[in-house]
């Protein structure tokens, strides 16, 4: 009997290695790369080669959100690695990581090895969750560490005595999600509180109770308040540049709820809200308190998604609550759904869902949530090709520190190029975070540099969101400005710098630089002089050519 037994466990080991490895293969088909993550890699490439954790050399600012993944990249480039490749490497690692606690985590709440794997395969086969094992930034690395800690909270909640070897696992594993993303705090929040709550209750002396919340707490709070304090020495502030410019302006509740909204009927996932407001009395019994602590993260969490306004990117922002979510949806499975039927239905619903998600999903005008697709294809796409322009821009001023360009497009077109760069959304500049033009509520795109400060900052090329067209094109369109009254544009001009032999990008040629006038004449660059025309809402968009 036992060896039947045994025989069985190492049947269902393999069959659990075999599904992850096929999730994997699945991941890394699905891999892409987005802008955002050059802005990283920028940071990582300046402390690599030594000029610090910074976006321009010579300049203190922290406009990255992913502290712990940045050092991992720039250990990447001081080894040689290229960073891309590095990215999407560690973003697998993590995402494996991720799947193999879900399905420990699973374990624990749902007691059976059946449905942990399914929720593993619902989780894996998620477009989303998916895709985003790569894409450069710190989000599988977040989701992995996150789910981690939820298992070791919970699973010491389940143990008549943690140990202090266990408790100092799981600080140390909350500092890492901490130190990966700040807004992690968010999350973990809910296990620290879980956790101290289960430590007072458990009957022990008043000394062990004490040091085991000790264990807990004080990792934790030297960890990050060391973080703090050299953040706060290093970059004068505690917070990222980029709260300032996300956070703490204006934002729209309506573009978070639109967020969700988009995400739950994209995944026709509309059957699983419902039954969770029909659990909600059984989650409050006692016998559930596990899946109350799963709720309180993902409420949690939905609800700073709603105050931020969702975000632009394809629900990049859902990924770190993927796995809890998906074991309480197979929960509700088990609890809620009575029928047999229903359930295999709603099963084969989920995974119908993320193929419908992968195959329609399409960017609107009225919500303007950007597909996977279309964040890699700012970056490769010949039509855009933001890599090529700051490749280009590389070849022709060789990386020189006399040039400075302005762009939105802050993230690979600045790093290819190696020159000194104006990020004109303000996530790496502290000015136009605070005090740049309101354009939208859209997060990391409300507000933007106007013409006046990127004069003072003597800026020589404005790139703006990047125009690519065909050379035998005519300019007669202009890079996004705002501009202001007695605003003086006299005298600038629109350069027309070529991609290769079938397109060019457009730049207003703003300071002028001998550097840049060299380049202009020995390239037999087209330049000529322009009359700017603002329209309603003090835009500078189109050309008026002499």
């Amino acid at each position: 009997m036992q060896h039947r037994v045994q025989g069985y466990e190492s049947r269902f080991v393999l069959i659990l290695i075999v599904v992850i490895v096929g999730l994997t293969c699945l991941a890394w088909s699905n891999r892409f790369i987005q802008d955002d993550a050059f802005i990283s890699f920028r940071y990582a490439e300046n402390l690599a080669h030594g000029h610090g954790l910074v976006w321009n050399p010579t300049e203190r600012i922290e406009g990255y959100t992913n502290f712990l993944w940045t050092l991992l990249i720039a250990g990447g480039i001081s080894l040689g690695c290229d960073p891309l490749l590095c990215s999407q490497i560690l973003g697998i690692c993590f995402f494996v990581l991720s799947l193999f606690f879900t399905y420990m985590l699973s374990r624990l709440i749902l007691q059976s090895r059946t449905m942990s794997l399914l929720t593993v395969i619902l989780l894996g086969t998620n477009y989303t969750f998916s895709a985003y094992a790569t894409g450069g930034l710190e989000t599988p690395m977040q989701a992995a560490l996150f789910v981690m800690s939820t298992f070791y909270c919970i699973d010491g909640l389940g143990k008549k005595g943690n140990t202090i070897g266990n408790l100092l696992i799981l600080s140390l594993l909350l500092t890492l999600v901490v130190l990966t993303r700040l807004d992690s705090a968010l999350l973990c929040s809910v296990l620290f509180t879980a956790t101290v709550i289960h430590l007072l209750k458990e009957d022990r002396a008043p000394r062990e109770r004490f040091v085991n919340v000790l264990c807990l707490i004080l990792p934790f709070s030297v960890l990050v308040g060391s973080w703090f304090l050299w953040k706060l020495s290093y970059y004068g502030d505690v917070l990222p540049n980029t709260f300032y410019i996300k956070a703490a302006s204006s934002t729209s509740p309506g573009r978070g709820l639109n967020y969700l909204y988009r995400f739950t009927s994209s995944y026709l996932l509309f059957a699983f809200p419902i039954a969770g407001i029909v659990a909600a009395k059984d989650i409050l019994k006692k016998p559930y308190h596990n899946i109350l602590i799963l709720v309180c993260i993902i409420l949690l969490w939905v609800l700073y998604i709603i105050k931020i306004g969702g975000d632009f990117m394809e629900f990049r922002f859902l990924v770190p609550i993927l796995p809890i979510t998906f074991i309480f949806i197979v929960w509700l499975l088990i609890n809620i759904i009575r029928w047999e039927i229903l359930r295999r239905g709603l099963v084969a619903l989920i995974l119908i869902g993320t193929a419908v998600h992968a195959s329609t999903f399409e960017y609107n005008e009225r919500d303007r949530i950007e597909p996977i697709k279309q964040l890699q294809d700012h970056i490769i796409d010949e039509h855009e090709n933001w890599i090529g322009i700051g490749k280009a821009l590389s070849t022709f001023f060789n990386h020189s520190r006399e040039v400075s360009i302005a762009t939105t497009a802050a993230g690979a077109i600045p790093y290819y190029s190696q020159l000194y760069a104006v990020d004109m959304l303000g996530l790496n500049d502290r000015w136009i975070a605070k005090n740049g033009t309101p354009i939208s509520t859209i997060p990391g795109h409300q507000r933007i540099a106007p013409l006046k400060y990127l004069i003072e900052r003597k800026v020589n090329l404005v790139i703006s969101h990047p125009l690519v067209l065909r050379i035998s094109e005519q300019a007669n369109r202009f890079p996004f400005l705002p501009i202001s009254p007695g605003d003086d544009l006299s005298g600038l001009r629109i350069i027309e710098i070529p991609l290769d032999a079938h397109y060019k990008f457009l730049a207003l040629y703003l300071t002028p630089s001998p550097i840049v006038d060299a380049a202009i004449r020995n390239n037999k660059w087209k330049s000529r002089v322009v009359v700017m025309r603002k329209d309603e809402d003090g835009l500078m968009k189109n050309p008026v050519h002499h």
